[in-house]
């Protein structure tokens, strides 16, 4: 008992020093550094947001396939991102309530379809950073530091074990 509990703990402290998502500053220096305009920014900012969305889509699917042998844990994986993109959703709105007001009345400000393309960007980056965990297995005392890419690209496969 206490050397399972020992191996949870473990995987949560290894958790703590597993790759970090962009922060927001370092999204806009990765994709907008050379952006001078405001259409420019649109388009950076656009750029960022597709990433993000591949990246999440991409880490999500390797997530499934690694754990398919566990049907439950991957129903529970499925529902998790369900209510994910449910949070995402609802957070976004909540940040951009006055601004979608302001939109709807065509007066919302020229930055604002880079302030949410970012925002939404930063979100998904995020979940990718925790999605890769699963990839990694801490939770389970496995402990892959491959970049997170490489996890994707090649998802170790979980045998089910009887």
């Amino acid at each position: 008992m206490k050397m399972g509990l020992a191996v949870l703990l473990l995987g949560v402290i290894g958790s703590a020093h597993a790759e970090q998502p962009l922060s927001n500053q370092q999204i806009v220096d990765h994709y907008c550094a050379n952006a001078n305009t405001q259409m420019q920014m649109d388009a950076c900012s656009a750029q960022a947001l597709g990433d993000a969305d591949r990246q999440l889509n991409a880490t999500y699917q390797a997530v499934l396939k690694k754990w398919a042998a566990y049907p439950s844990m991957s129903a529970k994986l499925r529902q998790a991102q369900r209510n994910w993109l449910t949070y995402r959703d609802a957070d976004i709105a909540a940040r951009f309530a006055i601004a979608d007001q302001d939109k709807a009345a065509g007066t919302a400000g020229t930055a604002y379809p880079t302030a949410h393309n970012l925002y939404q960007a930063g979100l998904e980056f995020e979940r990718v950073a925790r999605l890769c965990e699963y990839l990694r297995g801490d939770a389970y005392g496995e402990r892959d530091n491959a970049p997170c890419a490489d996890l994707v690209a090649h998802p170790a496969v979980v045998p089910h074990q009887p």
